[in-house]
């Protein structure tokens, strides 16, 4: 007698093999690098905020680096508030936070035994604060992602007399309290700056992440990659946005190394009494990082106080309604829509460009392999206003477009809008952008992503076309 279970999976086996005899396609298979889940789930993110908060925002300058001498006695964030903080960076769409536990002052946001340079010497809640705790507790709470930045470069240590060799221990010490005391770390974030002037095993500190943390993505700065290559995310070689082409990996051989990119939106990375930046440049920060494959960490400080500027919050506010307005019109599902192909993988529906506007990103258009090369065309069924297009590969099978173009119909000839190497987990396209070279989108009855070039058989989940509010 042959239990439910194993009658299931012999009926499964059973449709995949007519399946295949009728020639419906299988999938492709993996192109290395890929990410490994945890370095998928980090990139789905797409957002996180940056939260500078420490010593420093009681000695506002435009030098954000603080010499480790600062006096504890002025850190006293009265009114400080994590929720709020919290709350900020949902209003804003950033799906967790990272918090300076210690910068390069030596100043530590928390209550460790390895040194007096801390929170315990502050008049703060009578030295028994803990804004690690605080925000962990918050972010856990309402269910966000919480993330520590831990300076490797200790000022206040290197200035201290304290013998520079034994440095390691003490680093380790402290990143194991943050990795013991606070719940689940989901991001830990190691600034490379600097990082020379200290002593560090780093092959020791991949052990005691592994071992505590063994779910944190690790933005690494480059020095923890060949000991967790499956765990890091790196720096894009400056802070700010990116450009094309954007790998996420830095050479075919693996490993799988994606971008993280750093900007500010407040402060000099510390609160300096200055309001947040403009909604335009918000916007361009999302363009030039999520918009091309990569994680944008973006930085609000809150004040000394201890909480973040209402007019921050209205600002970010403003951003997530931009963004969501990003995806609020897909014309590409519009009740005239066409989506049509050239080919693709043995004719399946399963690798159909219809999928690509199916809004499931685990479906995917693929061509057959050996065919490296692709066009969708979607008709929109009458001229419409475009603004933008949204396209994201199905990066878990690998990163694989090299070369692609954008091309409307202007109703006698196709018209090459934008033209690009790389596209990864997500890239976007709006009209007067760099991408197009200055030049909007014009109206436009069809349009088609043109895959000239691609490592393997290209594999695309997603093509938006992004239209205007009223048509």
């Amino acid at each position: 007698m042959i239990n439910s279970t194993k009658f299931i999976l012999l009926i499964q086996i059973v449709l995949f093999a007519m399946m295949g005899c009728n020639n419906t396609g299988t999938p492709p298979e993996a192109l290395l690098p890929v990410p490994s889940e945890k370095q998928f789930h980090w990139q789905e993110q797409e957002m996180l905020m940056f939260v500078h908060f420490g010593i420093k925002t009681f000695y506002p300058s435009d030098n954000h680096m603080g010499d480790g001498t600062e006096d504890p006695n002025k850190f006293n964030p009265e009114q400080l508030d994590a929720k709020q903080w919290v709350q900020a960076a949902i209003a804003g769409g950033f799906k967790g936070i990272v918090l300076t536990s210690k910068h390069h002052d030596g100043f530590c946001n928390w209550q460790t035994a390895t040194t007096d340079h801390c929170v315990k010497s502050s008049p703060w809640k009578n030295g028994k604060g803990d804004v690690v705790k605080e925000l962990a507790d918050a972010c856990h709470e309402a269910g966000i992602l919480f993330g520590i930045y831990s300076s490797i470069y200790d000022r206040n240590y290197e200035h201290s007399g304290k013998d520079k060799a034994a440095y390691s221990d003490f680093y380790i010490a402290q990143l194991t309290e943050l990795l013991t005391n606070y719940g689940q770390v989901d991001e830990l974030w190691f600034d490379g700056f600097g990082a020379t002037n200290m002593t560090v095993d780093f092959k020791e500190v991949s052990e005691v992440i592994r071992k505590h943390q063994p779910g944190a993505l690790v933005y690494d700065s480059g020095t923890l990659v060949k000991f967790m290559p499956e765990d890091c995310a790196r720096f894009p070689g400056a802070h700010g946005g990116l450009k094309d082409p954007n790998w996420s990996f830095i050479n075919e051989d693996g490993p799988w190394y994606p971008t993280e990119a750093s900007l500010i939106a407040q402060g000099n990375w510390f609160h300096v009494n200055e309001p947040i930046i403009s909604l335009e440049k918000l916007k361009e920060y999302y363009l030039s990082t999520v918009g091309l494959n990569a994680v944008a960490l973006i930085n609000v400080a809150p004040n000394q106080d201890g909480l973040i500027d209402q007019a921050s919050i209205v600002r970010l506010k403003e951003f997530k309604k931009w963004i969501d307005g990003l995806y609020e019109n897909d014309l590409a599902q519009g009740e005239g829509a066409k989506i049509s192909a050239d080919a693709w993988r043995a004719k399946a529906r399963e690798f159909s460009p219809k999928l690509v506007a199916d809004d499931n990103y685990d479906t995917y258009f693929a061509t057959d392999d050996g065919i490296n090369s692709a066009s969708i065309e979607i008709d929109l069924g009458k001229l419409m206003n475009v603004r933008g297009v949204i396209l994201q590969e199905y990066i878990p099978l690998g990163q694989r477009v090299a070369s692609f173009s954008i091309e409307c119909f202007d109703g006698q000839d196709w018209v090459e809008v934008a033209a690009q190497e790389t596209i990864g987990y997500k890239k976007i396209i709006m009209g007067n952008s760099p991408e197009t070279s200055g030049k909007p989108f014009p109206k436009t009855e069809k349009i088609r992503l043109v895959i000239s070039n691609s490592r393997a058989c290209p594999l695309i989940s997603t093509f938006k076309i992004i239209g205007a509010a009223e048509q």
